[in-house]
């Protein structure tokens, strides 16, 4: 195994090779100070294998709802008018899966973001308008001090409330079930070259797709709606507490020059306990 140094590669010997050491001071702190990796971490970065650290704990479950679902698009797409005695509500069928195909891969992108399978760097100009698992956790940690103070909040939804698409697992694998069951009625009905299933049959599966398009596309949306809510919330905050803590100098100039009313009343307002510095 190799070693974090080894993998720099240092190759230079310079003719002064006092230029290499550093003070007995600048030692002693190194020497002193705690530590900042793991041993996991020492041999993972000394090996470069800092990656797989993440799953996403709903992949096969949309997996197979993925396979199933396609297979009953096919069947329901393929020449319905000569190969379903109900050919219009086939179409609808096709159509239904077809869009619960869609909103799927939508889906199965959110919850890579949101755990970690993704990276933010490969986000693109959009990357700061959806919850991924470094802004999710990053920006609920500070919610549930800001809601715990504003609201007597004491627990983890500021931070859950972005993520919520990656805890629906048993719902998704209830739907799976579901739709596994619909791919085999349909082929149960397959008899001849015609499938032979009931408009009311039909539009009971189409029914169950909609029920687990509807199930992802709301989960995704409240993510990204509660992540958007929470990063507005941090705006607001980072821009009144800008006047906290100032020192005389600044509390002078905005009381009594640049501030509006609005915010000198509300300066004005604060307790005596209030702490100011001289700048």
């Amino acid at each position: 195994m190799t070693s974090i140094y080894q993998r720099l590669g240092f190759n230079f010997t310079p003719s002064n090779t006092a230029i290499l050491e550093i003070s007995a001071d600048a030692k002693a702190q190194l020497n002193s100070m705690p530590r900042l990796m793991k041993d996991w971490q020492i041999t993972d970065i000394a090996n470069s294998d800092t990656g797989g650290y993440f799953k996403n704990p709903v992949a096969n479950s949309c997996s197979s709802l993925n396979v199933n679902t396609s297979l009953i698009f096919a069947a329901a797409n393929n020449d319905p008018a000569n190969t379903w005695t109900n050919s219009a509500e086939a179409t609808t069928l096709a159509n239904t899966a077809n869009n619960f195909l869609i909103e799927l891969s939508s889906f199965v992108s959110h919850t890579n973001n949101l755990s970690g399978v993704n990276s933010m760097t490969n986000g693109g100009d959009a990357v700061n308008d959806f919850p991924y698992y470094e802004t999710a956790t990053g920006f609920g940690r500070i919610m549930i001090f800001i809601t715990h103070e504003s609201d007597g909040v004491l627990n983890s939804s500021p931070t859950i409330g972005s993520m919520s698409s990656i805890f629906i697992d048993t719902e998704l694998q209830a739907n799976s079930q579901i739709i596994s069951n619909d791919l085999q009625t349909i082929n149960n009905s397959f008899v001849a070259g015609i499938y032979t299933l009931s408009g009311s049959a039909i539009n009971t599966i189409i029914s169950h797709i909609q029920t687990a398009n509807n199930l992802i596309g709301t989960r995704r949306s409240s993510d990204i709606t509660f992540y958007n809510n929470v990063r507005a919330v941090i705006d607001d905050y980072n821009e009144v507490t800008r006047f906290n803590n100032m020192g005389e100098v600044t509390k002078n100039i905005v009381t009594d020059y640049i501030g509006t009313d609005k915010i000198v009343t509300r300066l004005n307002s604060e307790t005596s306990n209030s702490q100011y510095f001289p700048n």
